[in-house]
């Protein structure tokens, strides 16, 4: 059995994208899924008992001002970041969804591989399979999507899994990258919820926990 933790929550409009995501996961008699909105996990001994985290909620919050600028602040602690990380390192496994991407640097950008701080609006485009012999993409062919497409920068050393173009650019949708003893799989899909209704993101989604978890899809 792998225990996937869900930190679901209003940052990034995740709480609608939390609740599809754990219930498609939920439908694998081999996941057992806990949902929690308390950051607070990531500080408890009880994040041990779990194998892989999904985050969708992110590193940063931004706050618009009244003459339109805008501001980033931690979303998360110190003690919860420091949790977070350590349970990776120490051979665990995350699952970075869209906004975790987002206005980061440091220590959450070395832990995800990229970040993004610009997209386009958002359109429908197609998701091109780059190494669909990865565990996280077997069985997974080119798909559509409604979403929005990060500009991305990213350490070489990542794996890109899948990639979409932009300005006949592609920019990685999703990839792999191990941290520490364990193994991270961050995809920049999931504005919304819709795109987790998606057939090919679902399976994405649970070959990445159950990758990220253990380092197979099944």
């Amino acid at each position: 059995m792998t225990n996937v933790l869900i930190l679901s929550g209003a940052n990034h409009g995740f709480a609608s994208s939390a609740d599809v995501i754990a219930g498609f996961l939920g439908d694998d008699p081999a996941i057992n899924v806990t949902v929690t909105d308390d950051k607070d996990i990531f500080a408890s001994p009880s994040l041990a008992s779990q194998d892989v985290c999904v985050l969708g909620t992110g590193f940063t919050r931004s706050q618009r001002h009244d003459d339109g600028s805008v501001t980033y602040h931690s979303e998360l602690s110190t003690e919860q970041e420091d949790g977070l990380v350590n349970f990776v390192a120490s051979g665990k496994g995350l699952v970075g969804v869209h906004g975790t991407g987002w206005w980061i640097g440091g220590r959450a950008a070395d832990l995800l591989g990229g970040h993004a701080n610009w997209h386009p609006p958002g359109l429908t485009f197609t998701v091109n399979v780059a190494d669909d012999s990865h565990p996280v993409m077997q069985g997974i062919d080119d798909f559509e999507v409604d979403d929005e497409i990060y500009i991305t920068a990213w350490d070489p050393a990542i794996h890109i899994l899948a990639s979409a173009q932009w300005a006949d650019r592609p920019q990685p949708m999703a990839w792999v990258k191990p941290y520490g003893q364990g193994r991270v799989f961050y995809t920049t899909l999931g504005h919304t919820s819709d795109t987790f209704t998606r057939p090919a993101v679902q399976k994405m989604m649970r070959q990445g926990a159950l990758w990220a978890a253990n380092g197979a899809a099944d």
